[in-house]
Protein backbone atom coordinates (compact mmCIF):
# COMPACT_ATOMS: atom_id res chain seq x y z
CA UNK A 1 0.00 0.00 0.00
CA UNK A 2 1.82 3.19 -1.28
CA UNK A 3 1.20 6.42 1.24
CA UNK A 4 -0.44 8.95 0.74
CA UNK A 5 1.19 12.00 -0.88
CA UNK A 6 -0.61 15.47 -0.60
CA UNK A 7 0.09 18.24 -2.77
CA UNK A 8 0.52 21.71 -2.11
CA UNK A 9 -2.72 23.68 -1.62
CA UNK A 10 -3.33 25.68 -4.94
CA UNK A 11 -4.84 29.25 -4.03
CA UNK A 12 -7.48 31.29 -5.14
CA UNK A 13 -9.07 34.49 -4.87
CA UNK A 14 -12.79 34.91 -5.61
CA UNK A 15 -13.52 38.55 -7.25
CA UNK A 16 -16.82 40.09 -6.68
CA UNK A 17 -16.65 43.26 -9.15
CA UNK A 18 -13.92 46.23 -7.86
CA UNK A 19 -12.02 43.52 -6.00
CA UNK A 20 -8.21 44.15 -6.30
CA UNK A 21 -6.40 41.02 -6.32
CA UNK A 22 -4.50 41.68 -3.46
CA UNK A 23 -7.88 41.84 -1.59
CA UNK A 24 -10.30 39.60 -3.14
CA UNK A 25 -13.69 38.90 -0.94
CA UNK A 26 -12.87 35.10 -1.09
CA UNK A 27 -9.45 33.37 -0.54
CA UNK A 28 -10.13 29.40 -1.55
CA UNK A 29 -7.22 26.55 -1.89
CA UNK A 30 -7.48 23.09 -2.73
CA UNK A 31 -5.34 20.32 -2.01
CA UNK A 32 -5.51 17.02 -4.44
CA UNK A 33 -3.89 13.52 -2.99
CA UNK A 34 -4.37 9.93 -4.76
CA UNK A 35 -7.91 9.93 -2.68
CA UNK A 36 -9.59 13.12 -3.98
CA UNK A 37 -9.36 17.29 -3.43
CA UNK A 38 -10.57 18.95 -0.40
CA UNK A 39 -11.63 22.06 -1.10
CA UNK A 40 -11.60 25.05 1.84
CA UNK A 41 -12.61 28.90 2.21
CA UNK A 42 -10.65 31.51 4.61
CA UNK A 43 -12.57 32.41 6.90
CA UNK A 44 -13.23 35.71 8.82
CA UNK A 45 -11.31 34.83 11.52
CA UNK A 46 -8.82 33.83 9.61
CA UNK A 47 -8.98 29.87 10.00
CA UNK A 48 -9.46 27.66 6.71
CA UNK A 49 -12.54 25.77 6.85
CA UNK A 50 -14.34 22.81 4.82
CA UNK A 51 -16.41 24.75 1.81
CA UNK A 52 -17.75 23.91 -1.83
CA UNK A 53 -17.15 27.53 -2.90
CA UNK A 54 -14.67 26.86 -5.38
CA UNK A 55 -16.31 23.95 -6.96
CA UNK A 56 -19.59 25.80 -7.23
CA UNK A 57 -17.85 29.09 -8.59
CA UNK A 58 -16.11 26.78 -11.46
CA UNK A 59 -19.59 25.19 -12.63
CA UNK A 60 -20.83 28.64 -12.86
CA UNK A 61 -23.60 28.23 -9.83
CA UNK A 62 -22.09 31.09 -7.87
CA UNK A 63 -21.04 34.73 -9.41
CA UNK A 64 -17.71 36.20 -9.27
CA UNK A 65 -14.25 35.09 -11.38
CA UNK A 66 -11.36 32.75 -10.20
CA UNK A 67 -7.87 34.04 -10.21
CA UNK A 68 -4.87 31.79 -8.67
CA UNK A 69 -2.56 33.24 -6.07
CA UNK A 70 0.58 32.36 -4.69
CA UNK A 71 1.44 31.11 -1.30
CA UNK A 72 2.30 34.39 0.23
CA UNK A 73 -0.54 36.27 -0.02
CA UNK A 74 -3.09 33.65 0.80
CA UNK A 75 -0.99 33.67 4.53
CA UNK A 76 -0.69 37.17 4.87
CA UNK A 77 -4.36 37.90 4.20
CA UNK A 78 -4.69 35.14 7.15
CA UNK A 79 -3.04 37.06 9.59
CA UNK A 80 -4.73 39.90 9.02
CA UNK A 81 -7.99 38.44 9.18
CA UNK A 82 -7.02 36.69 12.83
CA UNK A 83 -5.76 40.13 13.83
CA UNK A 84 -9.10 41.57 12.93
CA UNK A 85 -11.17 38.65 14.34
CA UNK A 86 -9.22 39.50 17.53
CA UNK A 87 -10.00 42.83 17.75
CA UNK A 88 -13.78 42.14 17.10
CA UNK A 89 -13.96 39.40 19.78
CA UNK A 90 -12.25 42.18 21.87
CA UNK A 91 -15.07 44.68 20.64
CA UNK A 92 -17.76 41.84 21.22
CA UNK A 93 -16.66 41.14 24.75
CA UNK A 94 -17.36 45.31 25.48
CA UNK A 95 -20.91 45.14 23.83
CA UNK A 96 -21.88 42.30 25.77
CA UNK A 97 -20.63 43.35 29.37
CA UNK A 98 -22.77 46.82 28.56
CA UNK A 99 -19.59 48.88 28.29
CA UNK A 100 -20.85 50.12 24.74
CA UNK A 101 -23.01 53.73 24.36
CA UNK A 102 -26.44 52.64 23.33
CA UNK A 103 -27.71 54.11 19.68
CA UNK A 104 -30.88 53.61 17.78
CA UNK A 105 -30.37 52.88 14.12
CA UNK A 106 -33.66 54.12 11.62
CA UNK A 107 -35.13 52.27 8.89
CA UNK A 108 -33.69 53.69 5.29
CA UNK A 109 -30.91 52.95 2.61
CA UNK A 110 -27.58 54.55 3.30
CA UNK A 111 -25.44 56.20 -0.12
CA UNK A 112 -22.13 55.11 0.68
CA UNK A 113 -22.33 51.63 -0.51
CA UNK A 114 -23.64 49.57 -3.71
CA UNK A 115 -26.75 47.08 -3.74
CA UNK A 116 -25.85 44.10 -2.05
CA UNK A 117 -25.42 41.00 -4.00
CA UNK A 118 -27.25 37.82 -3.16
CA UNK A 119 -24.62 36.23 -0.46
CA UNK A 120 -24.23 40.08 1.21
CA UNK A 121 -27.74 40.30 1.80
CA UNK A 122 -27.92 37.12 3.27
CA UNK A 123 -24.80 37.94 5.77
CA UNK A 124 -26.58 41.35 6.49
CA UNK A 125 -30.05 39.89 6.95
CA UNK A 126 -28.77 36.82 9.34
CA UNK A 127 -27.00 39.82 11.45
CA UNK A 128 -30.11 42.09 11.71
CA UNK A 129 -32.43 39.33 12.70
CA UNK A 130 -29.90 36.89 14.99
CA UNK A 131 -28.88 39.41 17.60
CA UNK A 132 -30.66 39.19 20.60
CA UNK A 133 -33.80 40.17 21.01
CA UNK A 134 -34.83 43.66 22.90
CA UNK A 135 -38.64 43.52 22.54
CA UNK A 136 -41.71 42.33 20.32
CA UNK A 137 -44.20 45.33 19.74
CA UNK A 138 -47.56 45.85 16.92
CA UNK A 139 -44.70 47.20 14.77
CA UNK A 140 -42.65 44.37 15.05
CA UNK A 141 -39.35 42.66 16.53
CA UNK A 142 -36.29 45.10 17.89
CA UNK A 143 -32.74 43.71 18.29
CA UNK A 144 -29.55 44.88 19.56
CA UNK A 145 -26.20 43.81 19.69
CA UNK A 146 -25.26 46.10 22.30
CA UNK A 147 -23.79 49.19 20.66
CA UNK A 148 -26.83 49.42 18.13
CA UNK A 149 -30.35 49.34 18.76
CA UNK A 150 -32.85 48.40 15.33
CA UNK A 151 -35.80 47.34 14.07
CA UNK A 152 -36.45 43.95 12.44
CA UNK A 153 -37.97 45.35 9.36
CA UNK A 154 -34.24 46.79 8.27
CA UNK A 155 -34.00 43.19 7.75
CA UNK A 156 -36.81 42.58 5.69
CA UNK A 157 -35.87 46.13 3.74
CA UNK A 158 -32.14 44.29 3.14
CA UNK A 159 -34.19 40.91 1.81
CA UNK A 160 -36.36 42.60 -0.09
CA UNK A 161 -34.30 45.04 -2.29
CA UNK A 162 -30.63 44.49 -1.71
CA UNK A 163 -30.11 48.03 -0.36
CA UNK A 164 -27.55 48.27 2.77
CA UNK A 165 -28.80 49.45 5.50
CA UNK A 166 -28.14 53.71 7.02
CA UNK A 167 -24.36 54.23 6.46
CA UNK A 168 -23.42 54.32 10.10
CA UNK A 169 -24.74 51.27 10.97
CA UNK A 170 -23.86 49.03 7.65
CA UNK A 171 -20.18 50.22 8.35
CA UNK A 172 -20.73 48.57 11.98
CA UNK A 173 -21.67 45.69 10.80
CA UNK A 174 -19.01 45.42 8.49
CA UNK A 175 -16.17 46.17 11.16
CA UNK A 176 -17.93 43.58 13.45
CA UNK A 177 -17.70 40.61 10.54
CA UNK A 178 -21.37 40.64 10.84
CA UNK A 179 -20.80 39.10 14.21
CA UNK A 180 -22.91 39.77 17.33
CA UNK A 181 -22.95 38.79 21.24
CA UNK A 182 -25.11 35.86 21.53
CA UNK A 183 -26.46 37.07 24.35
CA UNK A 184 -26.35 40.89 26.55
CA UNK A 185 -26.55 41.62 30.20
CA UNK A 186 -30.25 41.91 30.99
CA UNK A 187 -29.30 45.54 31.57
CA UNK A 188 -28.17 46.54 28.13
CA UNK A 189 -31.94 45.05 27.66
CA UNK A 190 -33.36 47.05 29.49
CA UNK A 191 -31.50 50.68 28.38
CA UNK A 192 -32.04 49.55 24.66
CA UNK A 193 -35.99 49.43 25.67
CA UNK A 194 -35.72 52.94 27.30
CA UNK A 195 -33.90 54.31 24.06
CA UNK A 196 -36.61 52.94 22.02
CA UNK A 197 -39.28 54.20 24.01
CA UNK A 198 -37.49 57.92 23.65
CA UNK A 199 -37.77 57.28 19.45
CA UNK A 200 -41.14 56.56 20.18
CA UNK A 201 -42.11 59.62 22.23
CA UNK A 202 -39.88 61.97 19.40
CA UNK A 203 -37.48 63.09 22.04
CA UNK A 204 -35.02 65.79 20.63
CA UNK A 205 -33.46 65.88 17.52
CA UNK A 206 -31.39 63.79 15.18
CA UNK A 207 -30.18 60.23 16.16
CA UNK A 208 -31.52 58.84 19.24
CA UNK A 209 -28.91 58.11 21.42
CA UNK A 210 -27.61 57.15 25.21
CA UNK A 211 -25.15 60.39 26.34
CA UNK A 212 -22.87 58.35 28.69
CA UNK A 213 -22.97 54.53 29.94
CA UNK A 214 -25.42 54.69 33.55
CA UNK A 215 -23.32 53.59 36.41
CA UNK A 216 -20.02 54.24 34.95
CA UNK A 217 -17.79 57.19 34.85
CA UNK A 218 -17.87 59.09 31.62
CA UNK A 219 -15.10 58.68 28.93
CA UNK A 220 -12.17 60.70 29.38
CA UNK A 221 -12.61 63.84 26.98
CA UNK A 222 -9.54 64.14 24.20
CA UNK A 223 -7.99 67.00 26.39
CA UNK A 224 -8.04 64.08 29.15
CA UNK A 225 -6.30 61.42 27.21
CA UNK A 226 -3.96 63.77 25.62
CA UNK A 227 -2.68 64.41 29.01
CA UNK A 228 -2.70 60.82 29.98
CA UNK A 229 -0.90 60.18 26.45
CA UNK A 230 1.98 62.80 27.56
CA UNK A 231 2.22 61.06 30.95
CA UNK A 232 2.47 57.77 29.75
CA UNK A 233 5.67 58.55 27.21
CA UNK A 234 7.44 60.00 29.80
CA UNK A 235 6.90 57.29 31.96
CA UNK A 236 8.16 54.75 28.76
CA UNK A 237 11.11 57.54 28.45
CA UNK A 238 12.61 56.81 31.61
CA UNK A 239 11.96 53.31 31.86
CA UNK A 240 13.45 51.99 28.51
CA UNK A 241 16.30 55.63 28.81
CA UNK A 242 19.00 52.83 30.12
CA UNK A 243 18.65 50.35 27.94
CA UNK A 244 18.52 51.93 24.35
CA UNK A 245 21.56 52.69 23.07
CA UNK A 246 22.55 56.47 22.69
CA UNK A 247 24.35 57.22 19.47
CA UNK A 248 24.62 60.77 18.79
CA UNK A 249 27.20 60.40 16.10
CA UNK A 250 24.39 59.10 13.92
CA UNK A 251 22.63 62.33 13.83
CA UNK A 252 25.38 65.29 13.81
CA UNK A 253 22.79 68.64 14.42
CA UNK A 254 19.94 67.10 15.49
CA UNK A 255 19.31 69.32 18.94
CA UNK A 256 16.37 66.96 19.30
CA UNK A 257 18.51 63.63 19.24
CA UNK A 258 19.55 64.04 22.87
CA UNK A 259 16.28 64.37 24.66
CA UNK A 260 14.10 61.74 21.83
CA UNK A 261 17.19 59.23 21.18
CA UNK A 262 14.96 56.96 23.11
CA UNK A 263 11.79 57.27 20.67
CA UNK A 264 14.53 56.41 18.21
CA UNK A 265 16.29 54.20 19.01
CA UNK A 266 14.24 52.00 21.22
CA UNK A 267 13.63 48.36 20.36
CA UNK A 268 11.32 46.67 18.48
CA UNK A 269 9.58 45.42 21.66
CA UNK A 270 9.79 48.50 23.38
CA UNK A 271 8.11 50.38 20.57
CA UNK A 272 5.36 47.91 20.73
CA UNK A 273 4.67 48.31 24.61
CA UNK A 274 4.38 51.85 23.97
CA UNK A 275 2.04 51.83 21.12
CA UNK A 276 -0.29 49.13 22.84
CA UNK A 277 -0.56 51.29 25.72
CA UNK A 278 -0.71 54.56 23.97
CA UNK A 279 -3.90 52.92 21.48
CA UNK A 280 -5.58 52.07 25.01
CA UNK A 281 -5.59 55.31 26.00
CA UNK A 282 -6.86 57.43 22.82
CA UNK A 283 -9.47 54.69 23.46
CA UNK A 284 -8.50 52.34 20.04
CA UNK A 285 -8.60 48.51 19.98
CA UNK A 286 -4.56 47.85 21.57
CA UNK A 287 -3.45 45.22 18.50
CA UNK A 288 -5.32 46.79 15.38
CA UNK A 289 -5.84 50.56 16.76
CA UNK A 290 -9.18 50.75 15.35
CA UNK A 291 -11.65 52.89 17.04
CA UNK A 292 -13.76 51.21 19.66
CA UNK A 293 -16.94 52.96 19.31
CA UNK A 294 -17.84 52.00 15.77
Amino acid sequence: MTDRVDTEPVYFGRLRPGDALSDPSWVLRRTTSEVGSVDEILGRDGEWQTSDMLARTERGELPGTLELLGPLLPSALASVAQRRFRAVRRALDRQQSGDCLLRVAVPGTGSAYQRLDDEARAETVAFLAGAPLVVSTADGDFRTDGMWVWPESIAQQVLATGDPPEDEFFFHIHERAFCFPEEVLPGVIDRARGLLEMAAAGVGSGRVQEASVPGREPPPTRAERLRALGAWHAEWQAKHAGSTPFRPERYPGDSDYNQHYVDVEASPEADWEYTVRAREIMGLDPETGQPLDL
